[in-house]
């Protein structure tokens, strides 16, 4: 699947590498037994030649396989229509939006007359749900037609701006987590990049733009650009859910999965993008099953499909604001005065690091100053000087990471070292990192700088001597914030902010709740029945990826019990 332009500028993240090799799986062709199987799910339809089977933006548009006659895959650019690739007979359109029901990034359209087998999405679902082997062969075309697009940034989708603007990297970051192929056209790099911004008619008032679908955006909102691309969800006011899933980290997207494949109704939440905070990690290497590590972004990413193919309905970009309380249904208010409702709900909507309290922070606040090390992360810093702020597991990945491509990695810890709060083979990796260094009893008390970061001015905490780093990005992994921003009057917490759960409930607490069953709480259930919590944002909750799974898997256990029990209470 190749493109006849080359508009790469910038590596793909490492997760959308790697498919060159793999053509039978990108474009496999199904046998008649695998046509006569999706016989059962759809219909046959006669395309006149040129007829669009779905343009671009559509949504929830189907899947196509072809019976006779050819499918065009193309894209609109500015210089006209683009050929990606010609499906014959036994092949079929469509990648993971096909699946999500988001807006389709490029368009379909029959090559001569054309006759074909058409399935709903719903129906599409149904199908690699329940037909285990073909819906494996569909679904892994999906995902590797995902990642050629994001490699090859196929999708007509561009962002203008310079990189040290804090919103042109939020668009950025966004864009890269939501998995969007997209050009980026840094005014502050490249040769060409000034004759690109002329040719795009872009001026510095309108920066940072994004071109999306012949739209053009200038410093668009995260839900802006979701509903631009198709992918921001169409809550129906007053909809009703069996479940109600606040946050789209591991412990929300593990509920998702296991809730939505147990046939309930689900819906899940999401303030920013998809994964959370373990979605910003560059490689997570003591996860179950993955020997060889895997970064937070293609974690989410596949738990994302598993969620979206069982049926779960996934908002990003939307804000829970306020949560009420109630029986039947609990009423769940989002940004935009939206309102749904739902039977049970788990609220993982995690932690943030805190901001420590350094002269300047906010001045550098996204552009220069990082809450996590993606790939994005590592593009900013190469060949450059930089500083982490913190000393547990993420700032160690953080260091061995971005390490590979900036020129120096200095840590700051308060601490004499890293022992007592890092993992022993993050330790040995940071020893053996040439340009890596480790400052204890180090804090940062200032950041200088006029458009960027250009040193920090750091305290040893010891005789109270000052001096200047140089640095030109920082990286702050300290402190644990819970993500509880939204009103819950019924809602006990505890004196840092984070939900309680289960036995660690009083009766005292219980009762100024409102608390009337007769049982206790169950295990992750909080003070307002059938609400539960998981993850980081659960007061005494282990921080940490398996651990987060593990509670919103679990949740689902006691939402059938109490979806069930209290029915009947």
């Amino acid at each position: 699947m190749t493109d006849q332009e080359n508009w790469a500028q910038q590596p793909p993240p490492p997760w959308a590498a790697g498919t060159e090799n793999r053509q039978h799986e990108l474009n496999p062709e199904l046998t008649e037994d695998q046509i006569n199987i999706v016989r059962r799910y759809g219909e046959e339809r006669e395309i006149a030649e040129g007829q669009l089977l779905w343009n671009i933006g559509d949504r929830k548009r189907g899947f196509f396989l072809v019976l006779d006659g050819e499918l065009e895959i193309f894209r609109r650019t500015d210089s006209g229509e683009h050929v990606i690739v010609t499906y014959g007979r036994g092949h079929y359109g469509g990648e993971t939006a096909t699946l999500s029901g988001r807006g389709a990034l490029l368009a379909g359209r029959a090559k001569g007359r054309t006759r074909v087998l058409a399935v709903s999405t719903e129906k599409l679902r149904e199908l690699i749900a329940i037909e285990a082997t073909l819906g494996e062969t569909i679904l892994l075309s999906f995902i590797l037609r995902r990642m050629r697009m994001v490699a090859e940034q196929l999708g007509g989708v561009t962002l203008v701006g310079s990189s040290s603007q804090r919103d042109t990297a939020r668009i950025r970051t966004f864009l890269s987590r939501s998995g969007v192929p997209h050009e980026v056209v840094d005014i502050d790099r490249g040769a060409d990049a000034e004759a690109k911004v002329q040719s795009l008619h872009a001026t510095a008032a309108t920066l940072p733009l994004l071109i999306c679908d012949a739209q053009r955006l200038t410093n668009p909102s995260n839900r802006e650009i979701a509903e631009c691309l198709g992918f921001a969800a169409e809550l129906t006011e007053g909809a009703e859910f069996d479940v109600a899933i606040v946050g789209a980290g591991p412990a929300g997207l593990a509920a998702a999965v296991y809730a939505a494949s147990e046939g309930l109704s689900v819906v899940v939440i999401e303030s920013c993008a998809v994964g959370g905070q373990a979605g910003t990690s560059s490689r997570i290497e003591n996860y179950l099953g993955f020997p060889t590590g895997i970064s937070g972004q293609a974690l989410a990413g596949r738990a994302y499909i598993q969620a979206v193919k069982f049926g779960a309905e996934i908002a990003v970009a939307r804000e829970l604001t306020k949560l009420n309380c109630g029986d039947p249904f609990h009423m769940l208010e989002l940004d935009g005065a939206d309102r749904i409702k739902a039977r049970s709900i788990v609220i993982a909507s995690g932690a943030i690091y805190r901001q420590p309290p350094i002269e300047g922070l906010a001045t550098f606040d996204g552009s220069g100053v990082h809450y996590g090390a993606s790939y994005i992360e590592g593009q900013f810093c190469h060949g450059e000087d930089i500083a982490i702020v913190g000393g547990g597991n993420s700032a160690g990945q953080a260091a061995v990471y971005l390490s590979d491509h900036a020129r120096k990695v200095s840590i700051l810890v308060r601490g004499e070292g890293l022992a007592e709060s890092m993992s022993d083979y993050l330790i040995r990796r940071i020893d053996r990192a040439e340009n890596i260094e480790l400052l204890p009893y180090t804090e940062v008390v200032r950041i200088e700088g006029d458009d960027r970061i250009s040193a920090l001015v750091i305290r040893d905490i010891r005789d109270g001597e000052t001096r200047r780093l140089e640095a030109s990005h920082l990286f702050i992994f300290i402190g644990a914030q819970p993500a509880t921003g939204f009103t819950a009057d019924d809602l006990i917490l505890d004196d840092k902010g984070f939900v309680k759960t289960g036995d660690a409930l009083s009766i005292d607490e219980l009762q100024s709740a409102g608390w009337k069953l007769a049982r206790r709480p169950y295990l992750l259930e909080t003070s307002c029945p059938r609400v539960f919590a998981a993850g980081d944002v659960r007061a005494g909750s282990v921080k940490r990826v398996a651990s987060a799974v593990g509670e919103g898997s679990i949740c689902v256990q006691f939402i059938h019990q109490t979806l069930t029990a209290d029915a009947n209470a």
